[in-house]
């Protein structure tokens, strides 16, 4: 019998397709990659997230309905948005986890729905869900606003404003006014006829205007103009007078900070102009005044009024996606328009043109499902397709970017460095790699084809549902879906992206994610809870609890996870020759102070699962070290530094083909690579791999 060296390799992670790569494992459930030697460490839960409340407020007990992060003074202030229970919260991180309620009955989409989608735009959040009206809040206050709250206002103008009611005027000036007139008489020396008021100072000319009015919101954008208001005409008396009108403004939403006033000129046949052209009086600088006194003549008029296509009420009452590109805000048509796709004017996302809009092609790619501004970029996403919008405002341009894959899975549209934009579609997830240059063809590509087996699981009913983020502090790309008919997401996938491997994580009730500034996996409950379950936002963490329960008031830890590995089916190099296994060697980190068992399996039979004696994760010859969840630091204590070590679990097989190997616990593990020890045909041999 002769032995060899053990050859170690760098095993990487899951891998379901058959035969199975020997750097490969075919079961890896809820670890993560060590960043010091590249292994796998079990060191995750997840916790409250910033809770020091007994009861865990501020959050309820209704399941979190849709998450988003808001960054704003350059990261100094971040808030996070959540609905929950038809209400929308805003918590700030910097008072405390303060919950405001920003918004009240609020529609809940189905589960086979998109949740509420937001956008940051410049120093607003915009949010829409296909139900409710469109909406944005500022994220800092305006001057009527004490507070440091987010206060919510509608997304666009809704209709045109009110028309305007000019007031007629009073050409004798010795009568009192008249019921709904104003004595309104201007009466100028013949030195400054041409300085104020309106009208043909000539003896019975004929004179005729009227007005439009326009609003102006916080944003900046102005509203369609109003309707025409009623002509005011009227014969100039004997004298050189001009005349003011007295003209009453109509008043707009709490969006609105000031209003334009339009007027035409004497458009009466001794006037001689073009009653149809308006042209720009005044604004009135607030939303409080109700009467403006127009003494414009017009000689001082400014230019000509917005065309009506220049504004629009908004188009898309129902979208339910929206996206921001070259400074534009993009939506949807809603579900009964779901091939039409509107922008705004320039760094107005409230102002849209009657001509701002794409329709897109082939109903067979299905209607849009989400938007992703990545680098010069607008991706729509599609049911069966995506298509790509180019070029510089207004003349955006749409092209079919492919037409074999799409997503309904909005939420786990994520930008990973290194991939470009990756997302989950009935088959697997893809990435597409756009390169910055215009020219540069985008590549979609299946970046799971070895994961066949667990995304023939989806419930795809219940995609819209998914979700992902990427975290550069965890280096994970992380995805949360619905499998084996669960309306809810149940299982997590996870890309660790330094390693280029992927793993599963189990019994983690992800509903929906985000990420903070600082890399920290924040996430809704995916269920209503009772009172005595964890509730509210929760945070990936190494504490090795499975969150917390509420029990005498007081919030305690659950058990740790159960982390699982299973090898590949080892067949040595040759699956004809029989083999008798000896002993599995794994390579640990030490740490842990329980025993864990190992099974193992031959010949893909895992009715006849047999398992070796529970084997202390530490050095034989050394006293055990402090376990990193449980040891009490004191003057004497301190963290000591893992050890790598061997564990060697003896096995008594029958001669078989294909060999495997598996831990399941919740004990502390860290696994670092294994080695098998085997005879072949009369030989003595060991092979190893490194995980």
């Amino acid at each position: 019998m002769q032995d060899t060296n053990v050859n170690v390799k760098l095993l990487k992670g899951l891998y379901e397709g058959f035969p199975q790569p020997t750097d490969s494992v075919f079961e890896l459930i809820n670890w993560e990659v060590n960043k010091y030697t590249g292994g796998w460490t079990n060191q995750i839960g997840y916790e409250n997230y910033k809770s020091n409340a007994t009861n865990y407020n501020p959050f309820t007990l209704n399941r979190v309905d849709s998450l988003f992060y808001v960054q704003r003074h350059q990261g100094a202030q971040d808030s996070i948005l959540f609905e929950s229970g038809g209400a929308l919260y805003q918590l700030n991180e910097w008072d405390g986890l303060q919950k405001n309620v920003l918004s009240q009955s609020r529609t809940r989409p189905l589960s086979s729905e998109v949740c509420t989608q937001y956008a940051q735009f410049g120093r607003y959040v915009i949010y829409v869900n296909g139900y409710d009206r469109p909406s944005k809040s500022m994220l800092w206050p305006v001057t009527d606003y004490s507070t440091n709250y987010l206060v919510e206002l509608p997304l666009g103008f809704d209709n045109l404003p009110p028309a305007p009611i000019a007031w007629g005027v009073e050409t004798d000036p010795t009568q009192t006014a008249a019921s709904g007139d104003v004595a309104c008489l201007w009466q100028s020396i013949i030195s400054n006829i041409g300085d104020r008021g309106l009208g043909i100072p000539i003896n019975a000319k004929e004179n005729s205007y009227r007005y439009r009015v326009s609003f102006v919101n916080t944003a900046g954008a102005e509203s369609p103009l109003s309707s025409i208001s009623n002509i005011v005409e009227w014969e100039t008396p004997s004298g050189r007078l001009r005349f003011v009108i007295p003209v009453e403004i109509p008043l707009g939403n709490e969006d609105i900070i000031a209003r334009r006033v339009y007027r035409t000129k004497n458009f009466s046949d001794d006037g001689g102009a073009d009653g149809n052209t308006y042209y720009f009086v005044a604004e009135i600088p607030n939303n409080k005044d109700d009467f403006f006194t127009d003494d414009i003549p017009d000689t001082a008029l400014g230019s000509v009024a917005p065309a009506d296509s220049e504004s629009i009420p908004f188009p898309a009452r129902t979208c339910r996606y929206l996206g921001v590109y070259k400074d534009c805000l993009f939506v949807d048509g809603g579900r009964d328009n779901d091939l039409a796709l509107y922008y705004s004017h320039p760094a107005r996302p409230d102002q849209f043109g009657a001509l701002n809009f794409i329709t897109l092609s082939h109903r067979q790619g299905g209607g849009l499902t989400g938007m992703a501004s990545y680098f010069n970029n607008l991706l729509l996403f599609r049911e069966y397709s995506i298509d790509i919008v180019r070029g510089n405002y207004p003349n955006f341009t749409s092209s079919n970017l492919t037409s074999h894959v799409g997503t309904v899975a909005t939420n786990t549209v994520t930008s990973v460095v290194g991939l470009g934009i990756v997302f989950l579609s009935y088959d697997g997830i893809y990435s597409i790699n756009i390169n910055l240059d215009y020219n540069d063809n985008p590549t979609v590509k299946n970046i799971t084809p070895h994961l066949r087996d667990t995304f023939a699981r989806i419930n795809k009913d219940a995609m819209a549902s998914a979700t992902a983020v990427y975290s550069k502090k965890r280096k994970e790309f992380i995805v949360h879906f619905p499998v084996d008919g669960s309306p809810i997401n149940n299982l997590g996938l996870v890309l660790h992206v330094d390693k280029g491997s992927w793993s599963v994580r189990e019994n983690i009730p992800v509903g929906k994610m985000i990420v903070n500034a600082g890399g920290d996996v924040i996430f809704g409950i995916a269920n209503d809870a009772t009172a005595t379950q964890e509730r509210g936002l929760m945070v990936l963490s190494k504490k090795r609890a499975a969150g917390t329960q509420l029990v005498a008031d007081n919030m305690t830890d659950n058990p740790a996870l159960t982390s699982t590995i299973r090898s590949a089916w080892l067949d040595f190099g040759d699956a004809s020759i029989k083999k008798k296994i000896h002993s599995v060697y794994l390579f640990i980190a030490t740490g842990g102070n329980q025993d864990i068992a190992m099974d193992y399996y031959m010949d893909f039979n895992y009715n006849s699962q047999d398992s070796t004696v529970g084997l202390r994760q530490q050095r034989p010859d050394f006293a055990d070290q402090e376990v990193y969840d449980l040891v009490t630091l004191d003057g004497g204590a301190f963290w000591e530094e893992p050890l790598v070590t061997t564990i060697r679990y003896d096995v008594y097989s029958q001669a078989c083909s294909h060999f495997q190997w598996r831990i399941s616990t919740t004990a502390d593990m860290h696994i670092i690579g294994y080695a098998v020890d085997y005879t072949s045909a009369g030989m003595r041999v060991i092979k190893g791999k490194k995980l």
